[in-house]
């Protein structure tokens, strides 16, 4: 128990220690890259959301957490712009078969995200390359339009990831910009009534991105191409996923402050068990009597022998055990075994002739190698039984009569 006292004390030391330190050092920025609108970090979307609807000449911004499906069946095929702002699409065919006949309807989607589903892809015949700069500092994107052109191009450093489109169907696209390379990282397919707005990186409408003069414009440019009079959709299932399916883990392991001290408790909880197991006493096992092993024997043989029906190979081992025992207890040779040897042996032992001419005519039967049935060889192991008998009544008798 005092053991048990001195671990608590050391690991509440320690998790002190540990909220101590972390309460008084300056707050790390987090570079996660979540794109919530919620969210104030580098890469969350906050400034955007918050000055949409001034952007838009206060149009609403509705925000949803469903799947797009259930999205557009809430909020009707009113005259909207569908906007998703996430590192990839989680969309299905319901999902994709909705919304292309809510393009088609009249309204507008703008999608800005690295990876742009399997569905969503295959469809368009899209493929996209994300970029990484080694050593790049500065890169530039511009539109084609000469109205958003930009004699210099819209620069942003290396923290925001562009990517670009590298296949899509030229007949029914629009390049609406490219970077400085000339890759294209900004299309519009026009889609029945509607149109259909790809962006190939969602880090140009982080909260890093538009902080800088350029990179604000930037974004103002591309949204201007959706409806001013149009009310926004802002599609939060893409970044915060199914409210339904988040665990209550989830929120200690997202949690900056929260997930060091969850992974103290685990493992000074696995210290603690391991420390129990050590310098607890062992359960004694409890060990069973010795069994006797001999009868299981005999009855293994005897299940074995029963099994094969081998009469002849049983009865010539009985034999041979019934000779070594008259070598040892009469001090015979057995080499030749006959009438005479039988005679003499009775004899010595006291048996009856009778029953040794028995145990000869099996013998002699064994030696010929003929067939031995059940009914024998009951009959050839009672004689054998009988001398045994026989010879152990004498020996009693002789014992009795000395003593």
């Amino acid at each position: 128990m005092k053991d048990l006292k001195v671990y608590i004390i050391i690991a509440l030391l320690a998790l002190g220690t540990f909220l101590y330190v972390q309460y008084r050092k300056p707050a790390p920025v987090n570079w996660t890259k979540t794109y919530a609108r919620t969210d104030k970090i580098p890469y969350g979307t906050y400034i955007l959301h918050h000055e949409l609807s001034n952007l838009f000449g206060g149009v609403a911004v509705r925000p949803y957490r469903k799947r797009i499906y259930n999205t557009l069946e809430e909020a009707g095929n009113g005259a909207d712009s569908y906007l998703i702002i996430a590192s990839q699409l989680d969309m299905d065919e319901p999902d994709y078969r909705k919304l292309l006949a809510y393009v088609k309807s009249g309204n507008d989607l703008f999608i800005a995200a690295h990876l742009f589903g399997s569905v969503f892809s295959d469809s368009l015949k899209l493929t996209t390359q994300g970029y990484f700069p080694w050593g790049d500092t500065v890169k530039t994107v511009n539109f084609t339009n000469p109205a958003l052109h930009s004699e210099t191009g819209f620069r942003f450093d290396k923290r925001i990831s562009e990517g670009h489109f590298t296949e899509f169907d030229t007949l029914r696209t629009t390049v609406l910009a490219t970077n400085g390379r000339g890759n294209t990282v900004f299309l519009r397919y026009p889609v029945g009534d509607g149109n259909l707005y790809l962006l190939s990186s969602p880090d140009y409408f982080t909260n890093y991105a538009l902080l800088s003069p350029e990179g604000a414009a930037f974004a103002a440019n591309a949204l201007s191409y959706l409806n001013p009079q149009r009310q926004l959709i802002w599609d939060d299932y893409q970044t915060l996923g199914d409210p339904t399916q988040q665990s209550p883990l989830r929120f200690f392991l997202t949690n900056e402050h929260l997930r060091p001290a969850y992974f103290i408790a685990l493992f000074s909880l696995l210290a603690f068990v391991l420390y129990g197991i050590k310098r607890r006493q062992r359960a004694i096992p409890v060990v069973e009597p010795l069994k006797n092993t001999s009868i299981e024997f005999a009855q293994v043989v005897s299940s074995v022998y029963y099994q094969r029906r081998d009469n002849r190979d049983l009865l010539a081992k009985q034999y041979r055990y019934f000779l070594e025992h008259v070598r040892s207890a009469y001090h015979l040779n057995t080499n030749e075994v006959d009438g005479n040897f039988m005679q003499y042996l009775s004899l010595r032992s006291g048996v009856d002739a009778s029953i040794l001419l028995n145990i000869l005519q099996g013998m002699n039967e064994i030696q010929r190698g003929s067939t031995i049935d059940d009914k024998k060889l009951v009959s050839y192991h009672r004689d054998l039984e009988l001398f045994y008998q026989q010879t152990l009544w004498k020996n009693n008798i002789s014992n009795n009569v000395l003593t």
